[in-house]
């Protein structure tokens, strides 16, 4: 299956998973362990997640200190061999704590059944980045959001030839240029998205700021013409962000209109935030396939990735 064929499929990989949801309220607090594509699972569910206890998204090999039994750790690896997750999750074990596994298979299921650990089984076949709707229904479910997932599904079916559409313009705009991806509170997590994807599949170089924090620091950077012509960018926002920050947003926009810079803003479409996203999210996954078709790039192989793996064997 090819880069085209995943991201086709995509909309259908929302399908709902048959498993017993959790609450997390009944938890001291949760935690998300993932690398990559599998790492950008848990910013969704955090996003996502209604509960008054503490949520985290955790990247690296160990595991907070204040993390203990009591805790609910989910650990996400689409291959199951990632190994900062599966340092995470034998740290886990030795504090008492009983982790939900989610994986296509290898060290990571192996250790959920000598374990025994709930394993959520993720389809075979895919590059992980491209199996995010699959690890996304799995956790939703998990947490009670089937009926979200559904209607994700069908909300990205029904705009995939419009998504497809402005996602060629956008790549036609970043193309020859350092893409600039700025988000807010709420699409945070998409804007990495787009950084990475467009990192991954367009091989080539993208960076991130995000409101307000980039009202106290980024912004400054703008004076300096000879950076800010080299770059394109995009400013990703939800109408449900606080109200400061969508006068944040506008205050941005005037910006770059007094320094003649172009800012194009995009807004999810969608009746809830879930939906909204996931239109961004579909969004900036297609433009990064094009613009690696305009880069003459094959978007599957990540060369530099598997060289890194195998030299810390």
């Amino acid at each position: 299956m090819d880069a085209l064929d995943m991201l086709e499929g995509f909309p259908e990989q929302f399908k709902v998973v048959e498993i017993k949801a959790i609450n997390p309220d009944g938890f001291e607090g949760v935690v998300f362990s993932g690398m990559g594509g599998s790492g950008i699972v848990g910013d969704f569910i955090k996003t996502f997640l209604k509960t008054n206890r503490p949520v985290l998204s955790l990247r690296g090999y160990d595991l907070p200190p204040f993390v203990k039994e009591g805790w609910l750790l989910v650990c996400t690896s689409y291959s199951g061999n990632t190994e900062e997750t599966i340092s995470v999750l034998e740290e886990a074990l030795k504090r008492g704590i009983k982790p939900i596994c989610v994986s296509s298979g290898g060290k990571i299921k192996e250790i959920a059944q000598r374990e025994g650990l709930m394993h959520i089984p993720l389809p075979t076949g895919y590059a992980p980045r491209y199996a995010l709707g699959f690890m996304l229904s799995a956790l939703m479910c998990l947490f009670g959001m089937g009926e979200d997932v559904e209607s994700i599904g069908k909300h990205l079916t029904l705009h995939k030839e419009k998504i497809r559409s402005e996602a060629k313009s956008i790549a036609q705009s970043l193309f020859s240029y350092l893409p600039v991806v700025y988000g807010t509170p709420l699409t945070e997590t998409v804007a990495l998205r787009w950084k990475t994807q467009i990192n991954e599949n367009s091989k080539t170089l993208c960076y991130n700021a995000y409101l307000p924090e980039m009202h106290h620091n980024e912004v400054v950077g703008l004076d300096n013409p000879q950076i800010r012509n080299l770059c394109s960018f995009l400013l990703l926002y939800d109408p449900q962000d606080h109200p400061r920050v969508i006068k944040r947003v506008e205050i941005t926009e005037s910006i770059f209109k007094e320094l003649g810079v172009v800012l194009k803003v995009i807004e999810g479409e969608g009746q809830n935030l879930m939906e909204r996203l996931l239109y961004l999210t579909y969004l900036g996954d297609w433009t990064s396939l094009y613009l690696a078709e305009l880069y003459g790039q094959d978007p599957l192989p990540v060369r530099v990735i598997d060289f890194i793996k195998s030299s810390l064997v």
